[in-house]
């Protein structure tokens, strides 16, 4: 199903948005998505809730950092740790444009994530 997807997304150049609030991603799957949003040049904004962990973002992050008109991240509800607000904090110094970032409900992130994040969000690129 996911490749099927992935193939439809990446013959879509005008997408823009994408949701998947509270699917239950595998991190293959994420792999999988994560390769269609780099051939989504005008994709603006990803809403991905509910199951990504830290191994899920590795390919997440990448496929942010190529991702020049996104705007909007939401990671509602996922099972991220330090580590994988390491791997989106490490991808959104790269992004010029992005303005909204929502990660309500991460219980796994600690200060030290946040902190993480803090940083890059005031070094990213304006």
């Amino acid at each position: 199903g996911m490749k099927l997807l992935s193939e439809a997304i990446q013959h879509a150049p005008a997408l823009r948005s994408i949701s998947f609030a509270y699917f239950d991603f595998t991190d293959d799957s994420l792999k999988i998505l994560s390769e269609a949003i780099r051939h989504a040049p005008e994709l603006q904004s990803i809403s991905i809730g509910s199951n990504i962990t830290g191994n899920g973002m590795k390919p997440l992050s990448e496929a942010i950092r190529f991702a020049p008109a996104l705007q909007s991240i939401s990671l509602i509800c996922s099972d991220l740790t330090d580590n994988g607000m390491e791997l989106l904090s490490e991808a959104i110094r790269f992004s010029a444009v992005l303005q909204n970032i929502s990660l309500d409900f991460l219980r796994l992130i600690t200060v030290d994530g946040m902190k993480l994040l803090s940083e890059a969000i005031r070094h990213a690129p304006a």
